[in-house]
């Protein structure tokens, strides 16, 4: 018996160690964020810890746990994304608002001013992320025609961000004739193709 207990404990901690590997992979290739990793992590080693416990005590019912635990702690922390708004930059103007976004221009006016210097001078734009409080990011980034805010529950993982950044690039691709005008007006915006609508209704229904 003693002999089937240590089997079973070292079987769970060797699984748990090649979750924690996983772990590892999946955040080092941005499939997720911090907080994800944080909170997955420190499920994880505290499984690893339970099974030192557990062959001390050659009890293999320590180790039982509950199925889909890991699932639910991810999608916990998971970045949902609420809206977005779209910037049209030749114009100063914005170009339309998707979603839910409760985000003050006054809040957003002092990146667009800092985007707007380094386009001038045709600087290279890295996306920004920011934390605007406790469980709300924004990610801000810059296209060729346009800048687009997306405002997230959670912080966005580095997939998300270049899954916006795709879409931010179709977007400006499937409405360049439209982008590329210095003034943007009311009628034009009314024809304007929009990727971004399949990411926010996915991301809003999963919420």
């Amino acid at each position: 018996m003693a002999l089937q207990n240590q089997n079973r404990i070292e079987n769970f901690r060797a699984q748990t160690q090649s979750k924690i590997d996983s772990l590892l992979a999946e955040f080092a290739a941005g499939k997720i964020n911090r907080e994800q990793f944080h909170a997955v992590y420190a499920h994880h080693n505290a499984r690893l810890k339970l099974a030192e416990i557990a062959l001390v005590m050659d009890d293999a019912s320590l180790v039982a746990s509950a199925q889909g635990e890991t699932l639910a702690i991810k999608q916990a922390h998971e970045a949902k994304a609420i809206g977005l708004m779209i910037y049209h930059n030749r114009s100063g103007r914005y170009v339309d608002t998707l979603g839910e976004f409760d985000v003050s221009s006054a809040r957003i006016a002092p990146v667009l001013n800092d985007f707007s210097m380094l386009m001038d001078t045709d600087q290279l734009i890295d996306r920004r992320i920011e934390k605007i409080d406790s469980r709300h990011w924004l990610l801000i980034a810059a296209g060729e025609y346009t800048t687009v805010i997306t405002l997230f529950h959670n912080e966005p993982s580095p997939q998300q961000s270049r899954e916006i950044e795709r879409l931010h690039h179709d977007f400006e691709i499937a409405n360049e004739h439209s982008l590329s005008a210095k003034h943007l007006e009311a009628a034009q915006t009314a024809h304007l193709a929009y990727p971004f609508l399949v990411f926010i209704q996915q991301k809003l229904r999963k919420s």
